[in-house]
């Protein structure tokens, strides 16, 4: 007897369900590894492999559906895939993040400083300049680190010279975070199963979207 495939609503019911499902899966891997380097030293690991699991995936050559549904995601395949990754940028991602946490914090203490003391209006749109220009940078830099192999200050010109080279990009990825954030509001509960996942997609999908077109122009160029 043939068995027959599930169709119209239970069939992207059964999709949504399966995405729903690798969301909480890649929520509690990050929330796992992140206790697993005591907060301090894992959020940051713990976001590269978030990032590199769902690069992989928006990257793949057989569609975007496939993969995000694929049946043989179980937990302990993401797993696998989670730590080797986790293992791998443990300590050059933490340096990459906590710089990066450095300067940001730097900045807006000078524009804190600025506004009660120094008071120059030049200063100050030069600091908020530089402030946005480190946001934006936060933006790339995960997908970044995980697309490329590069030198350590590399990461940070390269996020700069992506995010600043399709800026409708960038612009995607802030309006994807507000929509994220109203979906969130709308369904709380999204918050316990899928907060991490939510909020990576857009930044994932727009920023992997401005590392293609960037290959893509390097290669013309060096076949022109």
């Amino acid at each position: 007897m043939q068995r027959m495939e599930p169709r119209g609503i239970v069939r992207y019911t059964l999709i949504l369900g399966k995405i729903l499902l690798l969301g909480l899966k890649l929520q509690f891997l990050w929330l796992i590894y992140t206790f697993r380097g005591l907060i301090i030293l894992g959020i940051f690991p713990a976001i590269a492999s978030c990032v590199k699991l769902l690069e992989r995936r928006f990257n793949a050559t057989d569609g975007l559906l496939a993969q995000l549904t694929d049946d043989k995601l179980s937990w302990s395949t993401l797993n696998r895939e989670f730590k080797e990754f986790y293992q791998q940028s443990f300590w050059e991602i933490n340096a990459i993040g906590y710089l990066g946490g450095l300067i940001s914090t730097t900045l807006i203490v000078d524009l804190a400083v600025n506004r009660a003391f120094i008071k120059s209006a030049a200063l100050q749109y030069g600091l908020i300049v530089l402030l946005l220009m480190v946001m934006i940078y936060w933006l790339y830099v995960f997908t970044i680190y995980g697309r490329y192999q590069l030198s350590f200050w590399q990461y940070f010109r390269q996020s700069l010279i992506i995010s600043i080279a399709k800026f409708t990009n960038t612009l995607a990825i802030l309006v994807g975070t507000i929509l994220v954030t109203v979906l969130l509001v709308t369904f709380p509960i999204l918050t316990l199963t899928a907060l991490v996942p939510l909020y990576l997609t857009p930044m994932i999908w727009f920023s992997l979207h401005s590392c293609l077109a960037v290959e893509a122009v390097i290669s013309n160029d060096s076949h022109a």
